[in-house]
């Protein structure tokens, strides 16, 4: 069922929103992070091993909950992005967005005629509750976020004309990929990236349209907010997992090795 979009509604009013990454499909890590409060995640289906019918699985963790689900589609496909839309979507975030027409692609994919090319079955799916939300044709065009993000140089240069496209909610800096697009892989701090996210941040603010990005060497999540951005995604539920279980298992040596020596 459309719900609000507190997350939109919570941009538009200028408002800081903190979250964070899902890269696991399974719902119980969605039900955790939206139970414990974080204004949204974002399910990863760009790096992680989820589908569609996953990702419906994980919505519907969040669907009971104050936090929004974002999901991080593989490529601006309009197809893989009508299907996620479909399927209950309250948030798409697409990578690797280079040029203005990618945009308004991606933003037609989205949008039914007369405003997008999206193919129309709102009475079967799940984002209409199969036919029970009969208001969603009036509301999904102001409920849905519509999030790009800008990850290489030339993204860098046309980001204002990205950021100017209708129906561009916001424009997502990634700091890794960019840094890997002008040879520098890794080096997210490096003085030739933080320039180009600095001349990324002068071209869309001007726009008015909110910035988003992730922490990176030498900017904690607490800077970037501090930096202006109003949407920063931090860390992600393999990520937390792997360091505990690291930590856990070096106490466990560091015992092992004691009551080894004591047994001696």
């Amino acid at each position: 069922m459309i719900r609000k979009n507190r997350l939109k509604a919570n941009l538009k009013a200028g408002q800081k929103s903190f979250g964070m990454w899902l890269q696991s499909p399974d719902p119980t890590f969605a039900e955790i992070t939206a139970l414990t409060g974080f204004d949204f995640f974002i399910l990863d289906l760009e790096h992680g091993t989820g589908d569609v019918l996953t990702a419906v699985d994980v919505m519907r963790a969040a669907a009971c909950t104050n936090s929004t689900a974002m999901i991080r589609v593989p490529s601006s496909d309009p197809i893989t992005l009508r299907r996620i839309a479909d399927a209950g979507a309250e948030a798409l975030l697409v990578p690797m967005v280079e040029t203005a027409e990618e945009a308004k692609r991606i933003v037609d994919a989205c949008r039914f005629p007369p405003l997008g090319k999206r193919g129309n079955a709102w009475d079967i799916t799940r984002a209409a509750g199969y036919g029970i939300a009969k208001d969603y044709m009036e509301r999904v065009h102001d409920e849905l976020l519509i999030v790009v993000q800008i990850e290489t140089e030339l993204g860098v240069k046309n980001a204002r004309a990205i950021a100017d496209v209708d129906g561009v909610d916001v424009v997502f800096i990634g700091p890794t990929d960019l840094s890997g697009s002008i040879g520098m892989p890794g080096q997210t701090g490096a003085p030739e990236v933080e320039a180009l996210i600095a001349e990324c941040i002068a071209a869309v603010e001007p726009t008015g349209k909110p910035l988003a990005t992730v922490p990176r060497r030498g900017k904690t999540w607490q800077q970037a907010f501090d930096d202006g951005f109003l949407f920063v995604a931090a860390g992600s539920d393999l990520h937390y997992f792997r360091v505990a279980a690291e930590a856990q298992f070096r106490d466990w040596q560091a015992y092992a090795a004691k009551t080894r020596v004591a047994a001696e």
